[in-house]
């Protein structure tokens, strides 16, 4: 019989706007980029098709006597498993053809797991936890029967089965929130920790602008737990404006020493043609790019003989002089609209 409140065809829809409004979110913590607009449609309308299933299940029970908050926990329970599974079955390139098969099992699984701790009255906490070690074991559990079936290499699986979006986007959370916390104790005030984050995610500014040869000389130079912190930064929308310019300099300075040095970088050259670019631009202009950053920058932008080579190193210039060109160029796209 029908569960007072609780609309499970509506809910259904609302789940699934939830997962499109996330996917289609630019820079999204939730889901990686790398999803094609076909892999998008599919994970929304598989979270809508295994919710309005699990919810219809519910709601047809006659023996069940669950109130809307417990349908409505088992159906959420689906909704964000099938959605974070889904990200995992596509970035471990498990096969398409395989790929609902094992998130049908897992959906039967949540259902059957949650309901029955809901009515055992367990905490909702511990519920939680229990449905996660589920979805954990019975991911495993599928992808090793591809590998029996011949679907999957061992590789393949041992590739997969470490894939967890859930994971990466809690981990994503702790990094903003670590930023957010060490801006707001102020760099004179932090701890060691603080520092640290505040150097890694000023070496991830400057490894965005750095080739991929140099980029992963300077990550092999790392613990495997600051590359994970470092590499999170580097997808981190907006990270530049997140932390204040003078600390991300003093940063940057402090990790040189981490960058090879290269004789790839030209830097005559490279300041040759930074400056003949600056002496197109308006010195007002400049003045708004160069006010709010620390006085060695400053004059970078603005004193056309500061000796740069004396004070960075290549590939900082090489970072300068690319950040000072956006910024210059997102001027002229300004105008170029009035």
């Amino acid at each position: 019989m029908p569960i007072e409140g609780f609309d499970y065809k509506a809910f259904a829809v609302d789940l699934s706007r939830q997962a499109m409004e996330i996917l289609n979110q630019k820079d999204s913590i939730a889901a990686p980029n790398s999803l094609s607009d076909a892999d998008k449609k599919n994970i929304i309308e598989t979270v809508k098709k295994f919710c309005y299933m699990c919810g219809e299940a519910l709601s047809n029970d006659a023996q069940l006597k669950f109130n809307a908050e417990q349908a409505s926990l088992v159906t959420q329970f689906i909704g964000e498993w099938t959605f974070h599974k889904s990200i995992d079955l596509i970035n471990g390139q498990i096969p398409a053809q395989n790929r609902d098969a094992v998130l049908q099992i897992i959906a039967a699984n949540i259902f059957n797991t949650a309901k029955l701790a809901i009515i055992k009255n367990m905490p909702q906490d511990s519920i939680i936890s229990l449905v996660e070690e589920k979805v954990k074991q019975v991911y495993s559990d599928e992808l090793q029967k591809l590998v029996k079936k011949g679907a999957l290499s061992q590789e393949q699986y041992n590739q997969a089965v470490n894939i967890s979006n859930l994971n990466d986007m809690v981990q994503k959370n702790e990094e903003e929130q670590n930023i957010a916390n060490v801006q707001k104790t102020g760099n004179n005030a932090a701890s060691d920790a603080d520092k640290k984050t505040l150097k890694l995610a000023a070496l991830a500014i400057v490894m965005k602008k750095l080739p991929q040869d140099k980029a992963n000389a300077i990550l092999n130079s790392l613990s495997k737990e600051d590359v994970t912190h470092v590499i999170n930064y580097m997808k981190m929308s907006n990270l530049e404006d997140k932390i204040d310019h003078e600390v991300i300099i003093k940063s940057i300075e402090e990790i040189k020493k981490l960058i090879p040095t290269s004789d790839i970088v030209n830097v005559p050259l490279l300041l040759k043609k930074y400056r003949k670019m600056l002496a197109t631009v308006p010195p007002d202009v400049l003045s708004k790019i160069a006010m709010k950053e620390r006085e060695s920058v400053k004059d970078f932008i603005l004193d056309a003989k500061y000796p740069a080579g004396d004070v960075f190193s290549p590939h900082i210039i090489q970072a300068l002089v690319t950040s000072v060109e956006e910024k210059v160029n997102d001027y002229k796209e300004k105008v170029h609209k009035r």
